[in-house]
């Protein structure tokens, strides 16, 4: 095979002349192959360093840069520039990782590995001039040579720039609203539980929590659309930045829930005029689909206490307020008092004492007669819900009913009632004295919307024959599954009842729109019966008797507590009547004696 010789030549001289040259050789094949391979190695290097996508930085014992490659330009914004590397640092600077405090030359890894310090995970902050900055977080250590003699240092820096993009935008969906981009619940927690440690270290600097909640907003969604009602939320959230000041913070705690965190200083005073301005913020209308329309908002608003020490108290104080501003009409706002929070802890308890009372049976149906007037005969009853609560003994509906209602418990009671209802009723029909018996039960409008096969369902129940259900038209839900439940009652002949009739808004209109078959005139408009010279209300029930006659209904005149009103009522053309004047709600057993005393 060739070998590579290193040759020398040596003259060998006689009387100045040369006479011969010796010649020799020496063969240097593996040295040269080694170098060969020494710069094949270090071309190779050279273009790892260059492709690789972590910045590499090195330099000698004295500092000088030896490694600049081609990922580390590219971060410090020197990829295209002919500069020599003693310059580079004039054209970006280093912050650290806050991106804002410039970083000391004692903290620049390749410094500090250059003075023995091994280097692991140190990020900072690369601004290039003129160009975007990037994070990276760079590792490295010393050189040393084989006697430990300090031959510089190596840095690789690591761009994190995506990454750390990517987290902060995870961040930021994970305390912010995805639809409006406003706080959301765990921001506005985190929010407030440091202004509660200011309050509590410097109790003169109050602040102020509001809970607000848009009135009928599912009406919006139900007649445009949700796309159209994400449009609304989306305007709403910025009216109610734009009346806050820049120190509070506005979120959204989903659906059409916001709250509002007024930043101290804020008393009671400030607060109420923050509300204030919220309420006319709201009050403009708003254009949905070429219409205006407006949507009113009640506003709960909790002032701080030192007795707040969580901060789900204000939060919870302030939404108590929202819902008694809901209860006295919407569209206002509403100053927590205690009060309120010992009436809403009262509800809860209520609410599972009912939920108890269903599984206990601790619910007793009571009966107060229907009465025809001419003969003065008890044609049936109308059966009365009260429970036989283990503590404070027997309660009558206004104690429960509206929590039954709001809970949705009103939906499993109901439906024992009806069972409770028919099992009595077919037993007073086994008695030929009491075979003529109607017996007439409440509905809810929740009961109406129970989905078609579900727990509940009216139309998989059984009722017998002079089974009456009462429907009052505030409870009415215009609805296809209560349109559904209605109607097919109806066809299978189960007689229906307008109660509390003119007490809506819209009495002739329900009379006409569902399938009723007996109006039961409100007790407010029999009460003043039968007058002093006003006969407005003796016109009103003298046309509601011709309004049923027309429509071939029965009437039905309410709270009858006097034999004038009796009377009144006989005289206008109304047939039947019922109230404490002839029997106040009992027992079966004493509804049932009643009921052959009155045959």
């Amino acid at each position: 095979r060739p070998v590579v010789l290193a040759l020398q030549f040596t003259p060998v001289q006689r009387a100045g002349q040369v006479v011969r040259v010796i010649v020799e050789g020496r063969e240097i094949t593996g040295q040269v192959e080694a170098v060969r391979e020494a710069h094949l190695a270090r071309a190779a290097l050279e273009a790892l360093l260059e492709n690789v996508q972590d910045g590499i930085v090195a330099c000698d014992a004295e500092g000088n840069l030896t490694v600049f490659n081609r990922m580390s330009r590219e971060m410090h914004g020197l990829d295209r520039a002919e500069i020599d590397p003693s310059q580079w640092s004039r054209y970006y600077d280093l912050f650290e990782v806050d991106g804002v405090t410039p970083l000391p030359q004692e903290r620049v890894p390749l410094y500090r590995a250059l003075r023995g310090e091994l280097v692991q995970g140190a990020e900072m902050v690369i601004a290039p001039r003129g160009l975007a900055r990037r994070t990276v977080v760079a590792s490295g250590g010393p050189l040393t040579g084989p006697g430990g003699q300090a031959l510089g240092a190596v840095v690789a820096m690591h761009d994190i720039t995506d990454r750390q993009h990517a987290e902060e935008r995870l961040r930021h969906e994970a305390l912010h609203d995805r639809l409006t981009g406003l706080p959301n619940r765990s921001l506005l927690h985190s929010l407030l539980e440091k202004t509660m440690q200011r309050f509590e270290r410097e109790p003169n600097h109050p602040y102020a929590v509001m809970f607000l909640d848009l009135d009928d907003f599912k009406n919006v969604n139900d007649v445009y659309g949700h796309l159209t009602g994400d449009r609304l939320l989306l305007e709403t959230a910025a009216r109610l930045k734009d009346a806050v000041r820049k120190t509070d913070t506005v979120a959204r705690l989903g659906g059409d829930e916001f709250a509002v965190l007024l930043d101290a200083p804020c008393d009671e005073v400030n607060a109420l005029r923050v509300a204030e301005r919220l309420q006319r913020a709201m009050a403009r209308p708003f254009r949905l689909q070429r219409d205006e329309v407006r949507v009113s908002t009640s506003i709960g608003l909790a002032n701080a206490r030192r007795a707040y020490t969580r901060t789900e108290e204000p939060l919870r104080d302030a939404d108590t307020a929202m819902y008694v501003a809901k209860r006295r009409g919407k569209n206002r706002t509403v100053l927590f008092e205690q009060s309120m929070h010992d009436q809403a802890q009262e509800r809860v308890d209520t609410e599972r004492q009912l939920r108890d009372a269903l599984r206990d049976g601790q619910f007793r149906l009571h009966y107060q007669p229907i009465m025809e007037l001419a003969p003065g005969r008890c044609v049936g009853f109308e059966a009365l819900v009260r429970w036989q609560h283990p503590a404070r003994g027997l309660l009558g509906p206004g104690a429960f009913l509206e929590v039954a209602e709001r809970t949705g418990l009103i939906v499993p009671m109901g439906a024992w009632v009806l069972r409770e209802a028919s099992r009595q009723l077919l037993e007073w029909q086994a008695d030929p004295q009491l075979s003529h018996l109607l017996v007439s039960v409440n509905l809810s409008g929740q009961q109406l919307q129970v989905e078609a096969g579900g727990e509940h369902d009216l139309l998989a129940m059984t009722f017998p024959e002079g089974l009456h259900l009462e429907i009052t038209e505030t409870s009415l839900v215009d609805t296809p599954e209560a349109m559904r439940t209605m109607r097919a009652l109806h066809r299978r002949g189960v007689p229906l009842m307008l109660d509390d009739f003119g007490t809506g808004f819209a009495s002739l209109a329900a009379a006409q729109r569902f399938p009723v078959d007996t109006l039961k005139i409100d007790r407010s408009f029999v009460a003043p019966l039968p007058g002093d010279g006003d006969d407005r209300h003796s016109a009103i029930v003298a046309s509601v008797v011709t309004l049923a006659r027309h429509m071939s209904m029965r009437v039905v005149a309410e709270g009858i507590e006097t034999p004038e009103q009796a009377r009144a009522v006989q005289d206008l053309g109304c047939r039947f009547a019922q109230g404490f004047l002839f029997a106040r709600p009992a027992d079966a057993e004493v509804a049932a004696a009643f009921a052959r005393a009155h045959a």
